[in-house]
């Protein structure tokens, strides 16, 4: 058996990070269906956050009112031929891109994922695929507190454990030092990112190929 440690360093409002991690899974998917002995080995997911920050307002704001803002430069044609191809991409990984609803700060999203990394692998990867989902094929504000409370009970997180997480002012420090630690080290790529095994880095929404080099890599190397 491999062990393989996955850093995949993300902000839930960005749709490449949303790409990235679907194709992240289905290359994951593909390895141990495909790879010989590849079903034993284990994938070690760590969630790091990155702060985007589209908007300084310290409120949410409406996400069309931002788009109208942040794609001035672009005319109406460009703007709708790039709406086409992120729901064409989206598409291909099975994502439903809407446009609609509200972008605020993402600090306490990236603070119950903080936290359920005392919990099992598979509820925190359910958090992370809920929250990107909520984001944008649902138009649900993640900034919400309520809203994040929704998104945690729902995939079994503890009420209570929720509340506790987004009071707790030590979390909300270590989360900004790790994001600091995280962009310094993809300086001068974008998200998403992902660091694999300490040696090796992918940046951008990558081909499932791209994936599954470095895992047959990982393999031979530990073998």
């Amino acid at each position: 058996m491999t062990l393989i440690t996955i850093d995949v360093i993300s902000d839930f409002i960005c749709a490449w990070c949303f790409i990235g991690k679907r194709k992240l899974d289905q290359a994951i998917s593909l390895y141990k269906k495909t790879y010989p002995g590849g079903k034993e080995d284990v994938f070690q997911i760590a969630w790091r956050p990155y702060f985007l920050n589209y908007s300084n307002s310290a409120t949410s704001v409406d996400k069309l009112d931002l788009a109208n803002t942040k794609l001035a430069h672009m005319s109406a044609e460009q703007r709708s031929a790039l709406g086409l191809r992120m729901s064409r991409i989206g598409h291909s990984v099975g994502i439903n891109f809407k446009w609609g609803g509200r972008v605020g700060r993402t600090e306490n999203a990236h603070k119950l994922v903080y936290m359920s990394r005392s919990l099992s692998a598979d509820t925190q990867n359910a958090l992370v695929e809920a929250l990107f989902q909520a984001y944008h094929e649902n138009e649900k504000d993640i900034s919400s507190r309520a809203v994040l409370l929704e998104i945690a009970t729902r995939i079994g997180i503890n009420e209570e454990q929720v509340t506790e997480c987004l009071d707790n002012v030590d979390d909300e420090a270590n989360v900004e030092a790790e994001a600091m630690q995280f962009q310094s080290q993809i300086s001068g790529s974008g998200v998403p990112a992902f660091l694999i095994h300490g040696d090796h880095k992918l940046s951008g929404a990558q081909e499932i190929q791209d994936f599954m080099e470095i895992f047959i890599k990982v393999k031979e190397c530990d073998s």
